[in-house]
C-alpha cells in the first residue's frame, strides 16, 4: 500500500509550468506611499485596475493590513460602510474608509481586514475600483508597511503585495531629507533641505523648537524656515535672547504661533539651511539635532552634509551616445570634464590619476599643466598636475571618446589624488555597433532542429548598424558563445548575402571545421545606416550536443598580440589591430564582441512519437478532455505566479515517457528512447541528457501532489509552446495538440 501511494505521489509530480501571458493576471494595483513613524497615520489610497479578463460580478476579494496598523476610525458619516452594524448602540465611531468609485462595495471590516464584493458590474474590464481612507499604526517596525489584495471566491482580483508607507523613527514627528547630502569644505555654504512632519494632526504645538549643530558649525545668514510652503515663513530666535535672529550660533530656535499649525491637518516645517563650517570644526557628518525647546517635539537626528578636507568635484558638461568600438572626432565623441576645487582645495605639484572604464580617450584641449598628455592613439590612463597658482581655480579639459567593442553599457572615467578623493563619472552610453535578428518565418526567429542530422536549416539573420560607419572595414565572425557547443558544424554551400544601403560586403563564408561564420565588410558606410541580411546557411549536429537554445555572438576579428608574419613583404600587425583576415597564415587573433547573445537554433534532440489525439484542460478545473473523451485528474491546474502549473503525471502520460521516482533522492526521472530527463524536487535545474537546464521556478507541493514546469519538460519532448501547447485567456484553457512529426 504504501509502494502505490508514494508512486501516486510521484505520478502527480511534474507537468509543465506555461508562460502566462500578462492576460492570465486580471486586476493590477497602485498605492501612494507615504512616510511616517512608528505610531502616525498615514492616507490610504488604492486603485485596482482591471485587465486581461477583468473583475467577475459576485466575487469576493480582501485587504489586509500587517501587524501593528488599523484602520483609522472617525464619526463622519459620510464614512458609514453599508450592512456593517456598529458593535453596540452607543458605538458612534465608523471605520474611516470607502469606496469612492468603480463596481465594488464593502462588507466586512476588522482592525487590520476589509473583504469587499464585486457588484453593479457592467464592463468587466471597464472602471478600477478607488478606495480612500487612513491606516494608523501602533508601534510598526522601521521599514516597508505592506498591504496584501488576495482573491477570496472568484472576483478576478489578482493577489499583489504594495508598500504603502515607509516606517522612519518612533515619535509623532519625523524628519526627513528633501534634497541630497552634499559634500561641503570650510566656509559658509548650503546644506541639504530638510523638513519635519507631523504623523497625527496635533503633533506640533505652540512654542519655541531648538535645532543644533555639531560643535563649531553655526547657523549663517539665509537661512529660512516655513511652515507648510513659502508663504508662511517662521519667526526665528536668538539661541540666548529671543530675540530677532543673529545667525552665528550653533541653536537655532524657532517660534511656533498658533496660526502657523493648523490642529486638522497634517503640518510641516520646512528648512533650508545655510551654515558656516570654523576653523575648529571636525571632518565628519553634520547632523541637526531637534531638542524639542518648550514643545514636545521629538524627531530623530538627521545628516543634512559632509565636511571633508577636500572639496573637488569632478562633473562632465554631458553625457554621450556612442557606438562601441568607433573612432571619431566629432561633436558627439567629444565631453568637457571639470574638476571644481570648491576654495584651495588643489594640492600643487601633485599628480591628478585618471583611468577610463569601458574603452580609451585622446586627451583634446586643457587649460593646465599636464604632466603626461595622450597623444597619438587613445589610452585607457593619464594624469595631470595643477600649478602652484592654480589651487583654487576651476579646471577644465576635453576628451575625445572610444568605446572598447564589447563595451555595450557605460563608458566612465574615475580620478584620484592631487587633492582629489577618488570619484567616477560616466562619459557616455554606449551603444553595440550594430543590432541582430534572426527570422525562420513571421512567427518564429529561432529554428528547431534536432540532433544527428546533417544540413539543416538556420534562421535569416540581419546585422543592421547603429549608425551610418559603426561596422568598419574588416573582418567578422558569427560563433555560437558558449564552447559546450563545439558539436555544432555550419555550412555555407548554400549561404547567400545581401545588403541594404551603402556598405560593402565581399564574402560571407565559413572556417575552422565549420566553427565560424566570417563576414567580411569591405566598404564602410557613410550616408545611412546599412544592413547586411545572410540566408541559406545551415548546420548539422552531432549527438554531444545538448538539449535547448543556441545562441550566437558576433565579433570583430582582432590581433591577439604583436606579430611579423612576413616583415620582407610589410605584413606587421601590431597587438590589437582590427579587422584582419583570421585565415591569415601565422595569424593569432581574438574575436571582440559587438553582440554577446543572439537566440538562434532550438535543439530538441530526435524527433519524439506524435501524441495522437488533442489534449485540453481548464484552469482550476480537475476536469480534462482526451480527443472526445472527458477525464478527471486528482488535482486541477492552476495558476502561480502569472505560470500556468499542472500535475506530473500528466506530463509523462502526454510524452509516453517512464516516469521513475526515488524518494530518497527526491528525484523524477523520465525515460523515452535515446532520451533522460530528470528533476530534483527541491531545486530549479532540470538534467537533459546530462545537461543543466535552468527553470524559472521549482516545482510546488499542493495538498500532497507536485505541480512542476510544463515549458522545459515538454521541450525536452519536442513539445513546443505556443504551438504544440496553447494558451487561451478568453476560455482560460490549455491546449496540447498533436506533434508534427
Amino acid at each position: 500500500m504504501k509502494r502505490k501511494l508514494s508512486l501516486l505521489m510521484v505520478l502527480m509530480m511534474m507537468l509543465t509550468l506555461i508562460p502566462a501571458n500578462m492576460a492570465f493576471a486580471a486586476s493590477d494595483a497602485t498605492v501612494n506611499t507615504e512616510t511616517t513613524s512608528a505610531d502616525g497615520t498615514v492616507n490610504f489610497d488604492i486603485e485596482i485596475e482591471p485587465t486581461g479578463t477583468g473583475f467577475i460580478n459576485g466575487g469576493r476579494f480582501e485587504i489586509s493590513l500587517g501587524d501593528g496598523a488599523e484602520w483609522d476610525t472617525t464619526t463622519d458619516a459620510s464614512y458609514k460602510i453599508p450592512g456593517v452594524n456598529p458593535t453596540s448602540a452607543s458605538d458612534t465611531e465608523w471605520k474611516k474608509v470607502k469606496v469612492l468609485s468603480g463596481p465594488a462595495e464593502i462588507v466586512r471590516v476588522t482592525d487590520g481586514r476589509m473583504e469587499l464584493k464585486i457588484n453593479s458590474l457592467i464592463d468587466p474590464i471597464g472602471d478600477s475600483i478607488v478606495l480612500d481612507g487612513k491606516i494608523s499604526l501602533d508601534g510598526a517596525e522601521s521599514g516597508d508597511q505592506k498591504v496584501t489584495i488576495e482573491n477570496i471566491a472568484n472576483s478576478g482580483v489578482s493577489r499583489q503585495v504594495l508598500t504603502y508607507a515607509v516606517v522612519t523613527g518612533s515619535g509623532s514627528v519625523i524628519s526627513k531629507r528633501l534634497t541630497d547630502v552634499e559634500v561641503l569644505t570650510r566656509g559658509t555654504d548650503s546644506a541639504a533641505e530638510f523638513e519635519l512632519r507631523e504623523t497625527n494632526s496635533k503633533a506640533i504645538e505652540t512654542g519655541v523648537l531648538e535645532m543644533r549643530l555639531p560643535k563649531d558649525i553655526v547657523w549663517a545668514q539665509g537661512t529660512k524656515v516655513y511652515f507648510n510652503d513659502s508663504s508662511n515663513q517662521a519667526t526665528l530666535l536668538d539661541v540666548e535672547t529671543v530675540a530677532p535672529k543673529e545667525f552665528g550660533n550653533r541653536v537655532l530656535k524657532v517660534d511656533i504661533k498658533a496660526s502657523d499649525i493648523d490642529s486638522d491637518k497634517i503640518d510641516r516645517i520646512i528648512v533650508e539651511p545655510k551654515i558656516t563650517i570654523t576653523k575648529d570644526a571636525k571632518f565628519g557628518d553634520i547632523e541637526v539635532e531637534f531638542l524639542g525647546g518648550n514643545t514636545e517635539i521629538d524627531a530623530d537626528d538627521l545628516k543634512i552634509a559632509e565636511y571633508k578636507d577636500f572639496g573637488i568635484t569632478m562633473t562632465v558638461d554631458k553625457v554621450e551616445s556612442i557606438v562601441a568600438g568607433k573612432t571619431d572626432t566629432t561633436k558627439g565623441y567629444v565631453v568637457e570634464v571639470s574638476l571644481d576645487p570648491a576654495g584651495e582645495s588643489f594640492i600643487a605639484g601633485r599628480p591628478i590619476d585618471f583611468t577610463v572604464a569601458g574603452g580609451d580617450v585622446q586627451l583634446k584641449t586643457n587649460k593646465t599643466e599636464v604632466s603626461k598628455e595622450i597623444k597619438g592613439d587613445y589610452d585607457d590612463e593619464f594624469e595631470v598636475t595643477i600649478g602652484a597658482g592654480d589651487t583654487s581655480k576651476e579646471f577644465k579639459f576635453e576628451l575625445y571618446l572610444k568605446a572598447d567593442w564589447d563595451a555595450a553599457g557605460e563608458l566612465t572615467l574615475t580620478g584620484k589624488g592631487g587633492g582629489m578623493e577618488e570619484q567616477t563619472v560616466k562619459l557616455a552610453d554606449v551603444l553595440a555597433a550594430a543590432k541582430i535578428t534572426t527570422k525562420v518565418d513571421a512567427n518564429k526567429t529561432v529554428a528547431d532542429v534536432v540532433v544527428g542530422l546533417q544540413n539543416q536549416a538556420t534562421p535569416e539573420i540581419t546585422i543592421t548598424e547603429t549608425e551610418a560607419g559603426s561596422l568598419q572595414e574588416g573582418y567578422y565572425v558569427f560563433d555560437l558563445n558558449q564552447a559546450r557547443y563545439s558539436g555544432v558544424e555550419f555550412i555555407d554551400s548554400t549561404v547567400k548575402f545581401e545588403t541594404t544601403g551603402d556598405i560593402s560586403v565581399d564574402d560571407v563564408y565559413t572556417i575552422e571545421n565549420g566553427e565560424k561564420v566570417v563576414v567580411y565588410v569591405d566598404g564602410e558606410s557613410n550616408k545611412e545606416a546599412s544592413s547586411i541580411i545572410i540566408k541559406g546557411l545551415t548546420v548539422t549536429l552531432d549527438r554531444a550536443v545538448p538539449f535547448g537554445q543556441l545562441d550566437l555572438r558576433f565579433g570583430a576579428v582582432v590581433a591577439d598580440g604583436a606579430q611579423d608574419l612576413d616583415a620582407s613583404a610589410g605584413n606587421e600587425i601590431s597587438d590589437g589591430e582590427f579587422g584582419i583576415d583570421p585565415e591569415k597564415k601565422g595569424f593569432d587573433y581574438e574575436v571582440e564582441t559587438v553582440v554577446e547573445k543572439v537566440p538562434f537554433l532550438n535543439v530538441v534532440t530526435e524527433v519524439q512519437t506524435a501524441r495522437q489525439q488533442k489534449t485540453v484542460f481548464t484552469i482550476d478545473s480537475a476536469t480534462y478532455t482526451v480527443g472526445s473523451e472527458t477525464k478527471t485528474l486528482d488535482a486541477a491546474p492552476y495558476i502561480s505566479n502569472n505560470r500556468t502549473m499542472l500535475p506530473i503525471g500528466t506530463v509523462a502520460q502526454l510524452a509516453g515517457a517512464t516516469l521513475n521516482y526515488s524518494p530518497v533522492t527526491r528525484t523524477a526521472v523520465f525515460t523515452k528512447d535515446n532520451l533522460v530527463v530528470s528533476m530534483n524536487l527541491d531545486t530549479n535545474i532540470l538534467l537533459v541528457n546530462g545537461s543543466p537546464v535552468p527553470m524559472d521556478a521549482k516545482p510546488e507541493i499542493v495538498n500532497g501532489r507536485a505541480f512542476v514546469s510544463v515549458v522545459y519538460v515538454a521541450q525536452a519532448f519536442g513539445i513546443q509552446n505556443g504551438t504544440d501547447i496553447v494558451y487561451d485567456a478568453a476560455t482560460r484553457t490549455v491546449t496540447l495538440f498533436p506533434n508534427a512529426q
